[in-house]
């Protein structure tokens, strides 16, 4: 009988851990593990802490992962910026989190004696689920927060996220990728310069190069800008966060001598994303 009465809590809990579903659609299985959990510990703390009867659980378990899928579905909407990472939805996952934990509080005062589905009505069986599941999501959600607070951020308050190899590649057949480094130039507050370097796959010139690349980066959305030594553009981030904006450069002649990185072909132009 209290396996019946508890049916609802199993699938509030199912439908918490269903929200990894959202990011192994993008093709991100390490990030659907953090949805998984993440969801699971928020929603489940709901669903076996709360003291309120089926109806009233139930809807609330349901606005809980509305919320969580909603948070997903914003942040990483598909438009013409650069899409957020994923520590955009799940900054704002830790939000619905410290609500349900308010939720939970609440709850208590509001029903101060167990349920009948707890243990037969036992007291002391109520009070455990509710520590159990308040202290559980409490601790995650300080750790996370301790976690994501190590996310540097520029001096006016915006986050900052690495350039990612989707912003410059694919290349069209017309070229080809020489070398990559997701942050050839970086220092504090997570500052980082992403470097692709590309060739002509037919062994066409350096300008013939630039002309393909400027070509296929506008096309990705970079508008990029002649300047007097090549070309420059940057592009706003997506999201629910404040996120740095991403600026791109590269070199219509030959390109700057770095001490701190060897030198790329002579023939290759090299892509720059930085996100200071």
């Amino acid at each position: 009988m209290m396996v019946m009465s508890n049916s609802w809590r199993w699938w509030l809990s199912a439908g918490g851990i269903a929200l990894t579903l959202l990011p192994l659609g993008q093709g991100a299985p390490m990030t659907a593990v953090v949805a998984a959990t993440f969801g699971l510990v928020v929603v489940g703390a709901w669903a076996w802490g709360t003291r309120s009867g089926r109806a009233v659980g139930v809807a609330v378990g349901v606005v809980l992962i509305a919320g969580q899928a909603a948070a997903f579905a914003i942040s990483q909407w598909p438009r013409s910026l650069i899409a957020a990472p994923w520590l955009d939805w799940l900054m704002v996952w830790m939000l619905v989190g410290i609500v349900c934990l308010a939720a939970l509080v609440i709850d208590r005062s509001v029903h101060p004696v167990s349920s009948p589905h707890l243990a037969g009505g036992n007291l002391t069986a109520g009070k455990v689920h509710w520590a159990a599941s308040t202290a559980t999501l409490a601790t995650v959600l300080l750790l996370g927060g301790c976690g994501l607070g190590v996310v540097g951020s520029d001096g006016d308050g915006r986050l900052r996220f690495p350039a990612r190899d989707d912003e410059a590649l694919p290349l069209p057949t017309s070229l080809r990728l020489v070398s990559a480094d997701a942050c050839a130039d970086g220092g504090s507050s997570g500052n980082c310069t992403a470097e692709f370097a590309v060739m002509a796959a037919d062994g066409a010139d350096r300008a013939t190069t630039v002309a393909r690349l400027v070509a296929h980066l506008r096309s990705c959305g970079w508008p990029l800008q002649p300047e007097a030594r090549g070309f420059r553009g940057s592009r706003e981030t997506g999201g629910i966060l404040n996120w740095t904006a991403h600026r791109m450069w590269l070199y219509d002649d030959v390109e700057p001598v770095s001490a701190q990185r060897p030198s790329p072909p002579p023939d290759a132009v090299v892509i720059y994303i930085g996100n200071l």
